[in-house]
């Protein structure tokens, strides 16, 4: 670490680092020293503070002889800590008692930072020129939606000290992982690992991922109505409006719902759910074999939702690529925890369903050690009307799972311009999946709000136009622009012919295109200037012009 005192008030001041890393922890025990990734959550904290250029020391509080020792081991000192000062003791007399019992004088700021937030997404330098710039007794780390987090505390010393740290305060935003549970320590783990490197998945030959274009899943669920050559031509279809893939979908009736279950849904006339999925359960391996074997050797793959265990072994033990897991089954965390043991990429669609609940589920999924997670967003009624689609859900997913990659599973009904899905791809989307049928007229499943081959090619086609638009978040002068530039900007010309050594003034002047001269901001810098030659009318002014 590199030390930088900092002239504050014409006053050598220091800046130290506290990390209160107390030995128990209510939710999950021991926190401190859990591992992510193979190092304790202390370890990454106290490699976060040795990274700064502006912090001149790294203390750690605490009451555990263990917690000391490797603190020792990491180069850095200690403040033993009272008992009172641990348990629920408020964080802020934690800091204070550290900045009472340190050795340095002259200290401009303490900077608080919890072990239990590895994955900072800011510098600390950063948000400690923060608080300088802005005269901060006490800014506070608060994640994405404005919550109040630890990932760091910056406090003025004397404020501290004399207890006004809450004159001058403000806030500022660290996304980063707040530990309380082990799903949680399992999204901060995903996070670390795809800090430098981000998560790419490979099906077939197309990889998904954030710097890619959008994958494009035909949910052909199980609009086949158990007829092979209607599912195969379905395969063909797709492929011919240019999918990256076909998904269908894989359940038993008596698995699924209970015989007195009534249906949920705003088509068909079928009144019970379980007559409705019996009618289409009836692919077993040998079906899903030869699905598998007709597309092995297609650019798109072909892929099921499996909705029991059961059906889930089945679809690996045939050497499924990826597995998707719908909504509804948020909850089976047994069957989230199956199929992410397969260690294969994991498709979590999270329509209808709380943040915890999503948390929860990621969570599962990464505790098996799986980290290859694609979110969807989605919005569980069928159709969706327009107004119910709330694409602006993909950018709150990014924000609470950027580790992953997150797309659309979109329930409209089709229109003739196909706007829906392109409209995600605009707001982030990285996969879009999109219910397909060959007959949108036909019933006995979910036909009437899916697209047909000409819808999906028309909205494959507007995916790969938007993406094309996007672009660069960048501004500035782009090659394709620089023709324009230079011809539809003005310069200064003569008005009227002036003679050399004449004073010019503004009556001899007027702006004309093209812009390859003197730019008309710079008028005034003309005026009143000699004429270095005589400058006809209508002609362009240079600098070596004037004199």
């Amino acid at each position: 670490m590199r030390y930088c005192p900092l002239w504050i008030n014409d006053k050598m001041k220091q800046i130290i680092a506290v990390i209160p890393a107390k030995s128990g922890s209510q939710r999950l025990p021991a926190k401190n020293m859990a591992e992510a990734l193979g190092m304790p959550l202390l370890g990454y904290t106290i490699g976060y503070a040795k990274e700064s250029r502006l912090v001149n020391k790294i203390y750690v509080s605490t009451d555990s002889g263990e917690i000391a020792e490797f603190a020792g081991k990491k180069g850095v000192s200690v403040i033993m800590r009272p008992a009172k000062l641990c348990g629920e003791a408020p964080i802020i007399d934690v800091y204070r008692h550290a900045l009472l019992n340190m050795d340095e004088r002259d200290i401009g700021y303490i900077a608080g930072l919890q072990p239990d937030h590895p994955d900072r997404t800011i510098s600390l330098d950063e948000i400690i020129k923060y608080a300088q710039k802005n005269d901060l007794d006490d800014l506070i780390s608060v994640d994405a939606g404005g919550a109040k987090n630890g990932s760091f505390r910056i406090l003025k010393a004397d404020a501290l000290k004399e207890k006004q740290v809450s004159i001058k305060a403000g806030t500022l935003a660290d996304n980063a992982t707040n530990i309380h549970s082990i799903a949680d320590l399992r999204m901060a783990e995903a996070a670390l690992r795809f800090k430098e490197r981000p998560l790419s998945i490979k099906i077939k030959n197309k990889f998904i991922a954030k710097d890619k274009p959008a994958f494009i899943i035909a949910e052909a669920a199980c609009n086949h109505m158990c007829d092979m050559n209607r599912a195969k031509e379905m395969i063909d279809e797709a492929e011919a409006a240019g999918a990256d893939a076909v998904k269908f979908q894989t359940y038993k009736a008596e698995k699924l719902v209970a015989k007195n279950a009534p249906t949920y849904w705003n088509y068909g006339t079928t009144k019970s759910q379980y007559d409705y999925y019996k009618n289409l359960d009836k692919f077993g391996i040998k079906e899903y074999a030869d699905l598998f074997d007709y597309a092995k050797d297609k650019e798109l793959a072909v892929f099921s939702s499996p909705f029991d265990i059961d059906s889930a072994s089945m679809l690996n033990e045939l050497g499924m690529s990826i597995f998707k897991i719908a909504s509804c089954l948020i909850p089976d965390l047994k069957l989230i925890r199956h199929i992410a043991r397969f260690q294969k990429p994991v498709i979590l669609s999270v329509g209808g369903s709380e943040i915890d609940e999503i948390k929860e589920a990621v969570g599962a999924i990464y505790a098996e050690g799986n980290f290859s997670l694609i979110l969807l967003a989605c919005t569980l009624s069928y159709p969706c009307k327009y107004e119910d689609a709330h694409l602006l859900g993909i950018k709150t997913l990014t924000g609470l799972f950027p580790q992953a990659i997150i797309g659309y599973s979109d329930h409209t009904e089709p229109e003739k311009n196909m706007v829906i899905p392109s409209l995600a791809v605009a707001v982030g989307a990285k996969v879009i999946e999109k219910h397909f049928t060959l007959d949108r007229t036909m019933s006995g499943s979910g036909h009437s709000f899916s697209v047909d081959p000409k819808d999906l090619k028309n909205m494959i086609e507007n995916i790969r136009i938007a993406e094309k638009a996007l672009g660069e978040a960048g501004l500035g002068v782009r090659e394709r622009e620089q023709k324009t530039r230079e011809n539809a900007r003005m310069s200064i010309v003569a008005k009227n012919r002036i003679d050399k050594g004449q004073v010019i003034s503004e009556a001899n002047l007027t702006v004309l295109r093209p812009g390859t001269g003197i730019l008309p901001k710079f008028i005034d810098k003309i005026v009143g200037k000699k004429a270095a030659r005589d400058i006809s009318e209508n002609e362009q002014i240079q600098w070596n012009d004037i004199q």
